[in-house]
């Protein structure tokens, strides 16, 4: 039998290749190229997302934009040629030239009087031209409304009975470039309508979305101000509503990562640490002063991510310092405990003594002086700060 003492050591020594192991792991997880990228993508979309739009009349009336037929409604008023907007086939000929530089296949020739109409045989917008016997059919897709059964082979032969020769179908989506469901069509349906189809994506951030390739270059070239804003603020509309599920695209790649191998149980060992890093810093500033306190008395935690500095007394003042360790950066704050609602103003005055007053803000909801470091960029330069603000502090109230 193994004595006590070797078994001990023994399993110490299991830990720590363990931990090497697992830190090793997480290392070269957080290190990956690709999920960096897919990081940066994701943080990038959130600093986009609920985007305030100021004065946005389509925003107002939030109850009806969210709506497939709100989008088509808006839609068929600037296609339509004899629309409101008086702008007669401009921005018609803007959206055929712009499916044409999705490849297709369109003479403008053959739209020289186009007529555009509304849920004609239930299809969302139907270009037509009456000469040539040319169309076009947009289904709109921008709120994700699910495809009914075999919808497009539907309208494609409601076009030709019509007598129409149809020149390509618009799959409209918000984003991504998933056409439309073609479990109950026909092979030869499904060849026909692969030659015409035209998936568009109304909002990526690219130059060919509807967005900048259309609907932007509608409100430029617009010679009226009442439609070229309010254009513009439909366009808003489409970029928030874009913007709002882009990551959508962004967490699948991330679900397919985590699928593999121990990805998932690194993430979540990744989690938990990034979860306690705030702690960790609060007893990481702990640490580094608790040797050098002066003018303080004392440094401790409270409630496992604040660092603090007591026990500095001034004439009836007892001063200290908070260090909140924030997710993304530190808060650092000066008060007088004596003085819970900072009516008599100690902390400021001393403040103004030091010279310091202009660098701090004064929160209200603690009655405390304030001023914000970013983590991890601001680390060393807060460290430092701390350094020269005892010092500072000292100078003021050190006995005489």
């Amino acid at each position: 039998m193994q004595p006590l003492l070797t078994r001990e050591m023994a399993l110490l020594q299991q830990i720590c290749f363990f931990n090497r192991g697992a830190v090793s792991r997480v290392h070269d997880f957080i290190r990956d190229k690709y999920l960096s990228g897919l990081a940066g993508t994701y943080r990038d979309n959130l600093s986009h997302k609920d985007h305030e739009l100021g004065f946005n009349l389509f925003e107002l009336i939030s109850d009806y934009y969210y709506r497939e037929t709100f989008h088509s409604d808006i839609l068929y008023a600037l296609l339509n040629p004899n629309g409101k907007h008086q702008q007669k086939h401009l921005f018609c000929y803007l959206f055929l030239e712009f499916l044409k530089l999705h490849g297709a296949r369109i003479n403008l020739a053959d739209y020289t009087e186009p007529e555009v109409t509304r849920e004609i045989g239930r299809i969302d917008l139907l270009i037509v031209d009456q000469k040539s016997k040319k169309a076009i059919f947009v289904e709109n897709k921008i709120n994700n409304a699910a495809d009914r059964r075999r919808q497009i082979p539907g309208y494609l032969d409601y076009v030709r009975s019509n007598g129409y020769y149809c020149d390509a179908i618009v799959y409209l989506r918000l984003i991504g470039c998933a056409g439309p469901a073609t479990t109950d069509w026909t092979p030869q349906e499904a060849h026909e309508i692969k030659n015409l189809l035209k998936v568009i994506c109304a909002y990526d951030s690219s130059h060919n979305d509807l967005l900048h390739g259309w609907l932007l270059k509608c409100a430029e070239q617009s010679t009226d101000l009442n439609v070229k804003y309010s254009i513009c603020q439909y366009a808003e509309i489409i970029r928030k509503l874009g913007r709002n599920i882009m990551n959508k695209p962004v967490m699948e790649a991330f679900h397919q990562i985590m699928c593999q191998g121990d990805n998932f149980q690194t993430a979540l060992a990744l989690k938990a640490m990034v979860d306690d890093l705030a702690s960790y810093r609060a007893h990481r500033i702990v640490d580094h002063f608790k040797n050098d306190l002066r003018p303080f008395g004392r440094i401790d935690i409270y409630s496992n991510r604040d660092a603090y500095f007591t026990e500095c007394p001034w004439k009836d003042a007892h001063l200290g310092i908070d260090v909140w360790a924030e997710p993304d950066f530190y808060l650092f704050q000066f008060w007088d405990r004596n003085d819970r609602p900072q009516k008599n103003g100690r902390a400021a005055a001393m403040l103004e003594k030091m010279g310091r007053l202009d660098e701090f803000v004064f929160e209200k909801d603690f009655f405390r002086m304030k001023k914000n470091f970013i983590y991890p960029t601001e680390e060393t330069l807060l460290f430092d700060y701390i350094s020269a603000f005892k010092q500072d502090l000292w100078h003021i109230v050190k006995p005489s």
